[in-house]
């Protein structure tokens, strides 16, 4: 023990009991009659002064001098010699057990539990019973173990203390330190099953405050707790519900305000676990949760980009390289793109980079930035491209402005009419209203008519000035205008759409791209890979191709999606690196509409085992599948 009981015997006389730890199942509990003490209910025998014969009191007056002194001498620590007087003032279970009801009251020697208290539980409350003091310095779990003992005694000062204790040695459930990262998923298991089991107010509030800190805050939490091994042991201890509801509650913490900073959160814990299980021997689970938070994060992201772009400051930063790095750029990015670009947000992820993102000032001075971009937009430019026919038919650039919509007609080579639905007001209009300027009213004065055909064809003008068709002036018999009008409609046959176009889609499919997942870490940089498909694309652009010649392409392009079945070798197309497997699942999934198609890949780049959400599509070993949609891969012959 850690203090010498025998030297308080000056104060309290000669030790008159002996407690021990058997190895017995504890007895269920049951209530005195009239008091709310819990006492074992052990079967005992009623006090009888002549069923004692003095040789059985010899008897056990030896057995006691034996344990005393096999306890002086400094035996197994399972036995303790105390004094009477202390226990029963101390405790209220002994003061129950020892009462004069019951024969154990003259006996030399009780019992207790040893499969609910411990030997250095005990040690602790026998050295508060006499000092009434506790040492501090033990571990969480033994005083856990020490709130038990006490809570089985009835000791509620005691209880109260360690209760206290214990939220100290965890800093209150406000921190993120490595001591907490410990301690935290250490106790919260032993709380819940007491706090559940046992109906125990105290750990039911210590519970709740320590689920509060392993879910509040994603950035914080994921580089923290949810990347070290204690974390991974807590989730593999606790049942499938209980585990399943912790990582429910984080994913539910992301939102529109957040999704940057959890993203960030995501990139650091990834690299943390790359680091410290390579081989994935334990940190499983967790790879899986930081995959269903980035999922969360970059759907929230996606489709919230304009936002992000003009309003949000976070993902200025990253561009500015102020709170965040490239390195966090280019993978915020591609996640995005590969895992959350559709119909839908196609054309807001364009406008956000091509013009929001890509006009600020350090990314005209920063070649890496740049390049991080300019992928981005190709790989955007490809997507639609291939999917043009149904994102017109569904409207899906309807949102966008006359500015952008012109853009993006350059940047792909084809009309812009054939960007937007038929709903679109734009698309009642002539077939090079995008492109030539309104004619005024004929009303007006010469200089003014001259001033308004001098502008740039190409120039967007807003929809409110575009009144009149070339029907309703040719009508007027005036060759000058008609003579000038004929002027300007050759000059704009004679339109090049390439010659200002900064990036188009390359005849040829681009290279595959690497994009490093949740569960490896991300260690390509945006100067290697990035750069290469910039480099590439830009060698394969053919700028003597006229303007038919691209529409035939690209519509040949759009017609070109691989027919997918079982086992078939396929590569994915939106990868830098040259990824390729066998499909091992084709058909509808609950994580998304729509028809997916489940690759298991040759190498360990994937994002999952081939199950997704507690469902499973195909088996495969871990890191090794992929969902993916139709048009993101091509049959390798």
């Amino acid at each position: 023990m850690s203090f010498d009981l025998y030297s308080l015997q000056s104060h309290y006389g000669s030790t008159d009991v002996m407690v021990t730890l058997t190895t017995a199942k504890a007895p269920p509990k049951r209530k005195l009659v009239g008091t709310g003490i819990f006492i074992n209910k052990i079967v005992r025998r009623k006090r009888n002064g002549s069923s004692s014969s003095s040789e059985q009191d010899g008897r056990e007056e030896e057995e006691y001098e034996e344990e005393v002194e096999e306890v002086n001498q400094g035996g197994k620590q399972n036995k303790w010699a105390c004094h009477r007087k202390v226990l029963l003032q101390k405790s209220p279970y002994f003061s129950s057990l020892l009462g004069k009801d019951f024969i154990e009251s003259k006996a030399s020697t009780v019992s207790l539990p040893g499969n609910i208290l411990t030997a250095v539980s005990m040690e602790n409350i026998l050295k508060y019973m006499y000092t009434d003091t506790f040492d501090s310095t033990n571990s969480i779990k033994d005083i856990f173990d020490t709130y038990i003992s006490a809570d089985y005694l009835g000791m509620e000062e005691l209880c109260n203390t360690l209760s206290k204790l214990m939220m100290t040695n965890i800093h209150q459930c406000t921190c993120y330190c490595s001591s907490c990262q410990v301690s935290i998923p250490t106790l919260f298991p032993l709380c819940r099953e007491r706090a559940t089991e046992h109906q125990d107010e105290r750990m039911g509030l210590i519970t709740e405050k320590m689920m509060i800190v392993l879910t509040n805050d994603p950035e914080k939490v994921l580089p923290t707790y949810w990347s070290n091994r204690h974390m991974a042991q807590l989730l593999m201890q606790m049942t499938q519900d209980v585990s399943q509801a912790l990582i429910h509650k984080i994913i539910h913490r992301v939102n529109k305000f957040n999704a940057i900073e959890t993203l960030f959160g995501c990139y650091t814990a990834s690299n943390l676990l790359s680091v410290n299980d390579p081989l994935l021997s334990w940190s499983s689970a967790l790879h899986a949760t930081l995959t269903s938070v980035q999922s969360r994060a970059t759907q929230k992201v996606a489709h919230n980009f304009d936002f992000f772009c003009s309003e949000y400051p976070a993902l200025m930063s990253c561009i500015d390289d102020i709170t965040y790095s490239f390195d966090f750029l280019e993978y915020l990015l591609l996640h995005i793109l590969e895992d959350q670009m559709e119909f839908s947000n196609a054309g807001i992820l364009y406008q956000g980079i091509a013009c929001d993102l890509s006009g600020r000032d350090s990314v005209q001075s920063n070649d890496q930035v740049r390049d991080i971009l300019s992928v981005a937009k190709v790989i955007i430019l490809h997507y639609i491209g291939r999917n043009i026919d149904n994102m017109r038919q569904e409207g899906a650039l309807d949102k966008l402005n006359e500015e952008v919509l012109m853009l993006l007609a350059q940047d792909l080579g084809v009309r812009p009419k054939s960007l937007i639905s038929s709903r679109h007001p734009l698309s009642k209009r002539g077939i090079f209203s995008f492109l030539i300027p309104p004619i005024p009213d004929l009303s007006t004065s010469t200089s003014e008519y001259t001033n308004g055909l001098s502008r740039s064809s190409s120039r967007p003008v807003p929809s409110s000035s575009r009144g009149n068709t070339l029907s309703n002036h040719l009508k007027h018999n005036k060759p000058s205008i008609k003579h000038r009008f004929i002027r300007l409609f050759k000059r704009i046959m004679s339109y090049n759409p390439h010659v200002s176009s900064s990036v188009s889609i390359p005849s040829k499919k681009l290279p595959n791209r690497y994009l490093s997942t949740s569960t490896a870490r991300t260690t390509a940089s945006a100067s290697s890979a990035w750069s290469q498909i910039l480099l590439d694309h830009k060698n394969k652009v053919q700028t003597g191709i006229t303007f038919s010649q691209k529409k035939k392409k690209t519509v040949r392009r759009m017609n070109s999606s691989p027919i997918v079945s079982i086992n078939r070798r396929v590569r994915l197309i939106r990868r830098p690196n040259l990824t390729v497997g066998t499909v091992s699942y084709v058909g509808n999934v609950d994580f998304a509409k729509g028809i997916w198609i489940g690759v298991e890949l040759d190498r360990r780049v994937g994002k999952n085992d081939g199950s997704v959400d507690g469902h499973r599509y195909f088996t495969t070993s871990i890191n090794r599948g992929i969902f993916v949609r139709p048009d993101d891969v091509s049959i390798v012959i």
